[in-house]
């Protein structure tokens, strides 16, 4: 069995919910299972769904979609589970996709805004400012965070979770690339609806703006490097993850 077929958790209606355990650290330690999740939006989940996330004992629901796109299609009430919803997004001016955008963000939003998009979001932003702080109390795991189709602001999200946590950047691009895999039938049935309506170029612009590609994710870890010069610096001055606090994450979050 694959590190990716442990993860995935098989939900009817929630795509790419996914486990953060099991990946390994830098000195060989290994990211615990239970403790931290990724996902889409819950909002369409099944009665069975709900019975199989309740018996994963989630502690603290993390939201980063806006207020609009949560009222769209919002989270259900679990019992014993905390909510925390801060949008990630920024101060883009494009709408999200699932938001009041709709199917014209993929008619007028570049890859190349995309990356932008990216190479932004780690810096100054009080949605991952208040993620990286809640992880920081072990009674808030086990934790799933998640946008809307679980990949841009997710990813984001993921990739801070996991540099924290001292996981290597090649495992932190492959852990956001996977999620190819589970948007793949959503993407598909997407592209089906709309192809009567979005010329080719239109069309290769959906693709690109609804796939995690290395690019957009490079674009983050440059920009950070850029900015702070290492990772370390990033972590300590953007969300005061001291060397002391950062050793103890991963003595909570590691075995």
């Amino acid at each position: 069995m694959t590190q990716f077929d442990m993860q995935v958790i098989p939900f009817e209606a929630v795509l790419n919910f996914r486990d953060m355990g099991g990946y390994k650290t830098r000195d060989g330690r290994v990211v615990k299972n239970g403790q931290l999740y990724r996902s889409s939006a819950l909002g369409k989940m099944t009665a069975a769904d709900k019975e199989r996330f309740e018996a994963l004992g989630v502690k603290t629901i993390f939201d980063y979609r806006d207020q609009h796109e949560a009222l769209n299609n919002p989270n259900p009430i679990f019992k014993g589970a905390k909510y925390i919803q801060i949008p990630a997004k920024g101060n883009h001016t494009f709408e999200m996709p699932t938001n009041t955008g709709g199917h014209n963000f993929y008619k007028v939003v570049s890859p190349e805004m995309f990356r932008d998009f990216y190479a932004q979001m780690p810096f100054n932003n009080a949605a991952f400012k208040k993620l990286i702080s809640t992880i920081q109390n072990p009674a808030n795991l086990g934790l799933v965070h998640h946008c809307a189709v679980g990949k841009d602001r997710t990813g984001i999200g993921g990739a801070l979770i996991l540099l924290a946590l001292d996981v290597p950047e090649e495992t932190i691009m492959q852990d956001y690339l996977d999620t190819n895999i589970y948007l793949r039938p959503m993407v598909e049935r997407m592209a089906q609806a709309i192809q009567h309506t979005f010329n080719d170029k239109e069309l290769q612009q959906f693709h690109a703006l609804m796939s995690a590609r290395e690019d957009y994710l490079q674009a983050a870890f440059d920009a950070i490097d850029h900015r702070y010069g290492s990772k370390t610096i990033f972590l300590e001055q953007e969300f005061g993850l001291t060397t002391e606090k950062r050793l103890q994450l991963q003595e909570n979050c590691l075995c």
